[in-house]
């Protein structure tokens, strides 16, 4: 054995010997999502780093803590940025959901998954071996030399050629680097790269120090109640409140720990997103039991309902980017509005959509807008009118994105033309009773209405 080759089968060594026998693994993966053919370095779109306590448990499976990092080209706002998934003996996921990266792809969100860092196919990995998942051919290609390991390389491929390429460390069950070939968009053909950069043991000391938050970080993402596919950062009041509690805890939790950087983050954005509630509050405040700014209605249909039409009704607006593409929430909310335009109409509640759009006030590109608006229209089956605006609508209401806030903004104007409600954001949804928060308001109305006849 030569001198030079000493330190790395050492390392080995104690690497094997800490897979076996200590409580957990540490792992630290860097990596980027580049446009094919250019270099990751010079041209990378996002980049991306990764940090994992792989502990081990009584049922001879681990659990993956995580904790997600990106830069650039979008991302997941922090209550995705972490969790813990459960493997079992052989390294399959059985709990837990997946890492997955978020990609913003010319206006639209993006999953792009990430492997595990331990391999759940280690028991394969031999010479020659070749096996499906699925529409995938995997083979054990050969063994090469990757970040100072011995590894196995795997090849994954599809009908369409090859997809993925693993290198698996040969002593221990863990992915050493991936490149993995992505198509967004309209076939827009993007690299994934992933490496290893540190693998050390965990004692149990280490261990219980590093994820003492662990358990409050992982309640405090259940009581959010987010979404799988939550691609907005906006929190509620209510969502608000639940992480100005859990804050202090964690912070102590998490001091001089990996999980530091993340608890971090939580505290900056919560005095943001507060900051933005008191100004969104001050603002429905100025605006509630006011006159409504007088206005008229252009739909797409290029009917047009003139400011006298809203004399003496109950009108819901509906402000939001009304577009096909891309088709994130709140379309699914938007159903739930059509549903109370249909019930309330009979009782002289009017309902209209805004459809607010830059491109609306550009004569070369209002008509793609607009068939942008009738596609979105269409495809929910709505039948409620949805008018067109270039933001000078939205800004007689008081625009909330002025205070970092996105729409949709609803608003409720009363029979007398006073503004009734004003808010910014998306209802929490029972499936069985829809817009219940807004429905119930405007019966509130109608009422009050009737009382006075």
């Amino acid at each position: 054995m030569t001198a030079s080759l000493l330190p790395v089968v050492l390392l080995g060594t104690l690497l094997a010997s800490a897979w076996d026998d200590s409580p957990a693994i540490e792992s630290r993966y860097t990596g980027a999502l580049t446009k094919a053919n250019q270099p990751a370095d010079a041209n990378a779109v996002k980049r991306f780093s990764l940090y994992a306590a792989i502990s081990r448990q009584p049922d001879r499976g681990r659990r993956i803590a995580y904790f997600l990092s990106e830069r650039g080209g979008g991302g997941w706002a922090w209550p995705e940025r972490y969790g813990a998934i459960s493997v079992d003996a052989q390294f399959k996921p059985v709990s837990g959901g997946a890492l997955r990266l978020l990609f913003e792809y010319e206006g639209n969100p993006i999953v792009v998954p990430l492997p595990l860092p331990v391999a759940g196919f280690a028991a394969m990995l031999q010479a020659g071996a070749k096996w499906t998942e699925g529409k995938e051919v995997w083979e054990v290609v050969k063994r090469s030399r990757v970040q100072n390991r011995d590894c196995w390389q795997v090849q994954v491929s599809n009908n369409f050629g090859r997809k993925r390429t693993l290198w698996i460390d040969a002593t221990d069950p863990i992915v050493v680097a991936l490149e993995e070939r992505v198509f967004v968009g309209q076939g827009d053909e993007h690299v994934l790269t992933m490496q290893l950069e540190s693998l050390q043991p965990l004692d149990e000391q280490q261990l219980n120090r590093d994820t003492a938050a662990l358990p409050a970080l992982l309640k405090l993402q259940a009581d959010l109640e987010r979404g799988e596919n939550a691609f907005r950062p906006e929190l509620s009041e209510t969502q608000l409140r639940l992480v100005e509690s859990a804050l202090p805890q964690l912070k102590t939790q998490t001091d001089d720990t990996p999980l530091g950087a993340l608890v971090s983050a939580i505290g900056k954005d919560l005095k943001a997103q507060s900051q933005r509630t008191d100004d969104l509050a001050r603002l429905a405040e100025k605006l509630i039991g006011k006159q409504a700014p007088s206005f008229a209605l252009n739909l797409t249909d290029k009917t047009n309902i003139a400011e006298e039409t809203f004399k003496g009704k109950i009108t819901v607006l509906h402000f939001w980017e009304y577009q096909n593409e891309p088709l994130v929430e709140p379309y699914g909310q938007v159903g739930y509005l059509d549903f109370l335009s249909g019930k309330r109409k009979k009782l002289g509640v009017q309902v209209y959509g805004v459809a607010v759009d830059d491109r609306l006030g550009d004569e070369q590109s209002r008509a793609s807008a607009i068939k942008s608006i009738q596609r979105l229209k269409q495809f929910m089956n709505l039948g409620y009118g949805i008018a067109v605006d270039d933001g000078k609508l939205l800004a007689k209401f008081g625009d909330p994105r002025k205070f970092g806030a996105k729409l949709p903004l609803w608003v409720v104007i009363g029979p007398e033309g006073t503004i009734a409600h004003y808010h910014t954001g998306f209802y929490k949804i029972d499936p069985n009773e829809g817009l219940q928060q807004l429905d119930d308001l405007v019966v509130k109305l109608i009422r009050e209405q009737n009382d006075k006849k």
